[in-house]
């Protein structure tokens, strides 16, 4: 890019960073007042209910024009894929896990997060949501998962957490529809970030669990991108640190107050973590009134403490009344 186009980039985001818009977030996250219809893949029992995978049409349509063309070429991204495992008998509350970058495979995070424990030792209908991008979404034209969200690309990653934003309240509408059941959510890293927006907006949640959450997430990567020649080249041009947080403001959480009470905020971090570091979290804990926070050891990957989040998650939810645990 040149001093020049990045003016024009810039200029083309006012869609997303109007001050009116951020005021007013529902312009661009709202979900659709229909429910999706909702299609069964596959289902299967598990001991105490059925293993399902569900999928429905993404109810996302591009903000912007020039993206919109960009989303036409991507295959894949127009289906949402949600697997659920669900009681036989009424449970006390429901739990939609979401997973962080460049993942997605549900396999994985049933290791990662705890799902069996979660299902079976709390007895909560758990629900687990793959990202735009990933998994079973990654456009045949990527690399790999996650390669094109998040990215550097500002319009794009705008335009995938607004997708991702409508999809998960469109699910979480479905799900109280089927089952009206107290309902939160928990997700790692960008997961992590994503639960963090969700509570922000959605008043329908009971509680939020952001699991090594960056608090900005325009923040971490510039940070991270300190010796990158990209980033190198971007200040050269022109761009600041906090150009790029004001162009992704609109899905930032820190834009937002939270929309759940105090007491239903938990937020999870690790010893260990060098990519989401202390500094990266602490932002969020101040602006959740330094609610309830836990850290394990492990890092950001390795997360060799896990089993001790899944302890305090147990312990935070029997608090809440909606688990077999107290």
């Amino acid at each position: 890019m040149t001093p020049e186009e990045l003016e024009r980039s810039f200029a083309l985001l006012r869609c997303y960073t109007d001050p009116e818009v951020l005021a007013q977030p529902d312009r661009l996250f709202a979900p659709p007042k229909a429910l999706p219809e909702v299609d069964t893949r596959w289902r299967r029992p598990v001991r105490g209910g059925l293993h399902t995978h569900y999928t429905f049409a993404s109810p996302y349509r591009p903000v912007h024009p020039i993206y919109a063309a960009e989303f036409r070429r991507y295959d894949k991204l127009d289906t949402v894929h949600l697997f659920a495992w669900q009681h036989a008998r009424p449970a006390r509350g429901s739990i939609l896990v979401t997973h962080g970058w460049g993942v997605g495979h549900v396999r994985l995070h049933e290791i990662e997060f705890g799902l069996k424990y979660l299902f079976r030792d709390l007895g909560l209908d758990v629900y687990y949501y793959v990202h735009p991008f990933h998994w079973v979404r990654r456009p045949s034209s990527s690399r790999l998962s996650g390669e094109l969200h998040p990215s550097p690309n500002l319009m794009r990653t705008n335009e995938a957490f607004i997708q991702t934003v409508q999809e998960i309240r469109t699910a979480l509408g479905w799900i109280l529809a089927q089952r009206d059941l107290p309902i939160g959510m928990m997700g790692s890293s960008l997961g992590g970030y994503t639960t963090a927006l969700i509570a922000s907006l959605d008043p329908r949640l009971s509680f939020a669990i952001p699991v090594l959450p960056p608090a900005s997430l325009a923040d971490l990567f510039w940070e991270q991108g300190e010796s990158d020649p990209l980033r190198a080249h971007a200040e050269s041009i022109g761009m600041t640190q906090s150009r790029f947080s004001r162009a992704w403001a609109v899905h930032c959480p820190l834009t937002y107050e939270p929309r759940i009470p105090h007491e239903a905020r938990l937020i999870v971090t690790a010893h260990g973590d060098g990519l989401v570091t202390e500094k990266h979290t602490a932002p969020l804990w101040e602006h959740w009134g330094r609610c309830r926070r836990f850290h394990f050891s492990g890092g950001h990957i390795l997360q060799v403490g896990r089993k001790a989040y899944h302890r305090e998650v147990g312990d935070f939810l029997g608090t809440l009344g909606l688990t077999r645990q107290r």
